[in-house]
């Protein structure tokens, strides 16, 4: 009889540091990968959906660290240069709450539910996490680039963008997370 780990033989086993760190490594570089995939498309991104299947796979608080990283690395190596420290920031706090958001979607689907309702789960987390990233980046770009005044037009300005983000998001997370998180099912979570 072969020798079969016990990691693999129970995958709902936390697994060691070292593997959690290897996984993240893989999801920031699919999600940087991803990002620049759709970057000619105008608020159409998949860095989305991957930072935050990294907090389905790798649970809260792996999943913050992952998220957090992973725009990170995207904002500093994008072409059009790194964000300005407060834009920069804002996309690191919202990173992370896409990680946490992932993880918390992981605790519904974790539960023998209908197809449907995953999909509705899914699409809600979507919208909410792309609204909440999207009101910390234009409160960041507003701190660097405006002044005291123009807060609400800065703000009003960059609804058009931000709806289609959003919805862009939702419909992203619809068709694809609960794809993701069949195809790795029987594979278990690392958190």
């Amino acid at each position: 009889m072969p020798w079969h780990s016990p990691k693999t033989d129970y995958p709902d086993k936390p697994i060691g540091s070292v593997a959690r760190v290897a996984y993240g490594g893989v999801i920031i570089a699919l999600a940087v990968t991803l990002g620049y995939v759709l970057a000619a498309v105008p608020n159409v991104e998949l860095v989305t959906l991957a930072l935050a299947f990294g907090g389905y796979f790798l649970g809260a608080g792996w999943g913050a660290v992952v998220g957090a990283l992973g725009f990170g690395l995207y904002s500093t190596l994008s072409p059009y240069g790194v964000a300005p420290p407060p834009v920069f920031v804002a996309q690191l706090i919202g990173g992370a709450l896409i990680g946490i958001g992932g993880s918390v979607l992981q605790k519904f689907f974790r539960r023998n539910i209908k197809l449907g309702i995953k999909i509705v789960l899914a699409t809600a987390t979507g919208l909410i996490l792309t609204f909440l990233y999207d009101i910390l980046t234009n409160l960041g770009s507003y701190v660097a680039i405006s002044s005291k005044t123009t807060l609400l037009p800065f703000m009003v300005g960059g609804i058009g963008f931000s709806i289609m983000h959003i919805l862009t998001n939702g419909v992203i997370f619809a068709l694809l997370f609960p794809l993701l998180a069949s195809v790795f099912k029987n594979k278990g979570s690392v958190s």
